[in-house]
């Protein structure tokens, strides 16, 4: 029988304090994998209101906290077992840490007597993951607990979001407390942070932004994941309505203007919109918001916009000036900031600049590429976008799928497009979406992916038939890893090596079968789950119905699509704007 109290005044364990306090502490799922340092922490668990999901790889339960933590807003949390299992989340933590989300990850260890002895699975995960973390703790006494555990939950969420590290030695589970402590009444369970009045513009600066604002011609606000982990998506719409200012994304921030606003201009960075990548290069003023200036965006730092004023907003101070100089920045609250700007927003004549912009946005459209013979995987994912409802929530693995998936899958709302952004994790779209349906289970959950990225985690497909998680599959199948392909053949004179998805059998064996390789439909259906193959463009609608027909089930739809189409336009890595490529054989690229 669960309860969600401890009995008072009755002796506890360790593992039974982290049990209650995650409870208390507002958290109602735990993705995870079982191992002999955590099967205590697995035992209070299973004694309290929380959801334990296992998941078929300590990857793919880090990789699910985090679609959770996305799509909601709440800490994510994963539990693993000492040594092997510890490290496995060390990639999930480490993309957690790139792109700002708030994930608690518990491990188990072996006892404290054999801390620091090569006991069997026993590694010191707190010295590895300290780099890529917010905060990493070992608590060695069974009276420190509960206030580890509220301390990382908080750290986790205040300010900048990030992932956090709890471990927990074996016999410090085990240990008994005459009671159960009180926490320090930190709860998660409505939002993601603390408000901190104090991170806000000054008199000074507030005045400063009114002048720039006021002597502008060509203004554009860049905004990224800091609007979204902000909740800050409304109140930048407003800003940009009440300024007449357009306003550009990147993939982090994707959502927080909806895409079919009038002042949207779309994604900007190496694979984004030409629209956008113009603004903010030829802008005269740009605010930019909750963002961290990342090379796949700026490109040339010296020559990303360059004549511009930029003034910077961040909760960060780390991120001010790190990545390219600005003329202002501003540590603040976007929750805080927004405010304060739209207080002094008033139009600005932009009218000139906004029929300059949208006369670009008509010379190079980001419209889905077609190929005679056969669908592309750009005009998949936009026939796809089509049969989306608008509070669908889109996760992605990580290659070409993933650019497509960004330029065309017109998302409206925030926390509607998860992918790995910062740290480019392939693997990473079918656990995420896994944690998004169990965080909104009422939401329709995609995860686009390639056969590459998907062939990493397709056993997670497990996760969802135990668990009756209904996950909707799209395999944008090109049989290549399609990505280190198109810059091998820009770059490497198309020396194509390994990445073929079926290397040398494809032309030999494989080539000669109606089955591509892997075979998706055949792996699918050794784990229960339903799903088809789609060959060509006249079928593709049906079977996207037909895929979400049914939304209590999971579903595979293999599509496969030309084989050598790339991802364009692509601004070559450390060039500026205006070294685009629209079209293969336009341009080469030197690498060096």
């Amino acid at each position: 029988m669960k309860t969600m109290q401890p009995v008072a005044g009755e002796p506890i364990k360790g593992a039974d304090v982290l049990a209650h306090g995650l409870v208390a502490l507002g958290v109602s799922t735990v993705f995870c994998y079982p191992g002999g340092a955590n099967l205590e922490v697995l035992d209070a668990l299973s004694r309290v209101d929380i959801r334990l999901i296992r998941t078929e790889h300590e990857q793919g339960a880090v990789f699910a906290a985090q679609g959770y933590a996305r799509s909601s807003g709440r800490l994510g949390v994963c539990l693993a077992t000492s040594g092997p299992g510890a490290t496995n989340l060390v990639t999930g933590i480490a993309d957690a840490n790139s792109d700002s989300i708030p994930i608690l990850a518990i491990t188990g260890n072996v006892a404290t007597t054999w801390l620091g002895r090569n006991a069997f699975q026993e590694v010191n995960i707190v010295s590895v993951v300290t780099p890529i973390t917010k905060q990493a703790i070992q608590v060695v006494a069974v009276e420190e607990v509960a206030a580890a555990l509220s301390q990382v939950c908080r750290t986790a969420l205040e300010g900048r979001p990030g992932p956090v590290l709890l471990d927990i030695p074996k016999d410090v589970q085990q240990a008994v407390l005459p009671a159960m402590p009180v926490l320090d009444g930190l709860d998660m369970s409505h939002h993601t942070a603390t408000f901190n009045m104090t991170t806000a513009l000054s008199a000074e600066q507030v005045e400063t932004v009114r002048d720039l604002l006021r002597s502008s011609k060509r203004p554009v606000i860049y905004a990224g994941g800091g609007v979204i982990s902000s909740d800050t998506g409304a109140l930048l719409v407003k800003l940009a309505e009440r300024l007449a200012c357009p306003v550009a994304l990147t993939i982090m921030g994707l959502g927080a203007m909806p895409a079919n606003h009038s002042l949207m201009l779309g994604p900007l960075g190496m694979h984004g919109a030409q629209m956008a990548n113009v603004a903010v290069n030829e802008a005269d003023l740009v605010l930019a918001l909750g963002v961290r200036f990342d090379d796949r965006v700026i490109g040339d730092p010296e020559a990303f916009a360059h004549a511009a004023r930029i003034v910077h907003i961040d909760v960060d101070a780390n991120e001010i000036g790190k990545n390219k100089p600005v003329y202002m920045g501003i540590t603040a609250d976007l929750r805080h900031a927004l405010w304060q700007l739209l207080e002094i927003a008033v139009p600005l004549e932009t009218s000139e600049w906004q029929g300059y912009l949208k006369r670009v946005g008509l010379q190079y459209p980001l419209e889905p590429k077609t190929q005679e013979g056969g669908m592309t995987g750009a005009s998949v994912i936009a026939c796809l976008a089509g049969h989306l409802p608008a509070d669908a929530i889109v996760t992605t693995g990580v290659g070409q799928h993933q650019m497509w998936a960004m330029q065309h899958c017109q998302v409206s709302t925030p926390r509607g497009f998860l992918s790995s952004s910062g740290f480019g994790t392939m693997g990473f779209g079918l656990p995420a979406a896994i944690g998004a349906k169990v965080a909104s289970p009422g939401s329709t959950v995609i995860d686009i992916d390639g056969d590459g990225s998907l062939n990493m985690v397709i056993n997670e497909l497990s996760t969802c038939r135990r668990n009756g998680i209904a996950v909707k599959v799209v395999v944008i199948n090109n049989q290549w890893l399609g990505m280190v392909r198109q810059w091998q053949d820009m770059i490497y004179a198309s020396n194509r090596v390994v990445s073929a998805t079926a290397d040398m059998l494809f032309e030999t064996e494989i080539g000669k079968k109606s089955a591509p390789y892997p075979d998706f439909l055949a792996i699918a259906g050794g784990y229960g789950v339903a799903a088809e193959r789609i060959m060509d463009t006249a079928s593709l609608p049906a079977a996207i119905e037909r895929m979400l027909a049914d939304p209590a089930a999971p579903y595979l739809l293999d599509v496969m699509v030309e084989r050598e189409s790339d991802v364009f336009p692509m601004i070559p890595a450390g060039r500026s704007y205006r070294d685009v490529i629209f079209a293969r054989g336009e341009d080469s690229i030197d690498d060096s």
